[in-house]
């Protein structure tokens, strides 16, 4: 099912059908290089993602949702938000086919996320982290407004970094702190 689009990709629910396009990103070395351990998964582990991600589908209303090209509609990688029970919060991610990057297709989808996170499902706050070497996904959430928040206890890649960004305050709520301000 499309949860979400944008000019060039479809953001979808899983299928069961996803599993061996899935597969081969989340067993790609150079993808993996800085998720979890840094290390390709094994089959149990790809599974139990996909599991999680519909069952997280059902319950909250998102997840990590598949990328697919709209065109093509071949399965790219993912992105999304789920929680992150580690620190509370609601956190982006976004997996990439290597044949993909630099071609901004990862900000589209991620620009998208958290337009939907803050405007459709009520999200005031949401967190992403990356291995600091990571450059090139730190350099993605800073484009998107992301600001450094902290060191969070370091993975077997090094040291990992924990970015923030905070819905815009509506209209509505400007006006509330304008009208108590001037009470004063």
């Amino acid at each position: 099912m499309i949860v979400h689009k944008t000019p060039r990709l479809l953001l979808e629910t899983w299928d069961l059908d996803d599993f061996e396009a899935f597969a081969a990103i989340a067993r790609d070395a150079d993808v993996m290089r800085f998720i979890a351990e840094g290390e390709p998964w094994p089959d149990s582990r790809i599974g139990w993602f996909m599991g999680k991600q519909a069952g997280l589908q059902e319950t909250l209303g998102f997840c990590h949702w598949k990328m697919t090209d709209r065109t093509s509609r071949e399965l790219l990688g993912f992105c999304g938000i789920a929680p992150l029970a580690s620190v509370g919060e609601i956190e982006i991610g976004w997996w990439l086919k290597p044949a993909h990057w630099q071609k901004g297709l990862a900000f589209e989808a991620a620009e998208r996320v958290v337009r939907a996170a803050f405007d459709d499902y009520g999200i005031r706050r949401i967190v992403a982290r990356a291995y600091r070497a990571n450059t090139r996904s730190i350099a993605l959430m800073e484009r998107l407004g992301m600001t450094f928040d902290r060191l969070l206890e370091p993975g077997p890649v090094g040291a990992i970094v924990l970015f923030v960004l905070e819905a815009p305050a509506s209209p509505v709520s400007q006006m509330e702190e304008s009208s108590r301000m001037g009470q004063g």
